[in-house]
């Protein structure tokens, strides 16, 4: 019984705020879950201008200020008591958690460093692991080559098999 109250409240507790944040991963689903409605890349649908999917725009309004979340009109808004004043705005009934505000203004303190979704990044070839590192000097110790690449045929018969 025990063990699971502990489990249950490992998987419910709010999430661990990394001391920097990955835009990918923690920053732009919340942005696009709250606040890409009115601040995203839809000119019909913007609201004051501001958008804040490209950071250019972000923090030339100033509502980033990178490595500054103090002068930030975002951290601001997010934290504001007033409802005339808080974002989102009470009426999207979409409120922001502590979590999120926590990743936030920690996005925003650790310099609020955009990066590009992973589908627009070109693959990189990896770099040898340790198990490659492994096989690679044992080949060389029994003075044998790597096998050469598997031809096109041979690939897609593996793949249906």
């Amino acid at each position: 019984m025990r063990l699971a109250v502990v489990f249950a409240a490992c998987l419910f507790a709010s999430p661990l705020v990394a001391a920097d944040p990955d835009f990918n991963r923690d920053v732009r689903p919340i942005l696009a879950a709250k606040c890409f409605k009115c601040h995203g890349p839809d000119d019909k649908a913007r609201k004051a201008d501001l958008r804040l999917d490209a950071r250019e725009g972000a923090v030339k309004s100033g509502a980033i200020a990178p490595g500054k979340p103090d002068a930030s009109k975002l951290v601001a808004r997010i934290h504001s008591a007033d409802a005339e004043e808080v974002m989102p705005p009470v009426s999207v009934k979409k409120p922001l958690t502590d979590g999120e505000k926590k990743i936030l203004t920690a996005w925003i303190a650790a310099g609020a460093k955009y990066d590009p979704h992973w589908a627009f990044v070109p693959p990189k070839k990896p770099a040898l692991n340790s198990i490659d590192d492994f096989v690679a000097a044992r080949l060389a110790k029994e003075d044998l080559e790597p096998a050469p690449p598997a031809d096109k045929f041979t690939l897609i018969r593996r793949v249906y098999l």
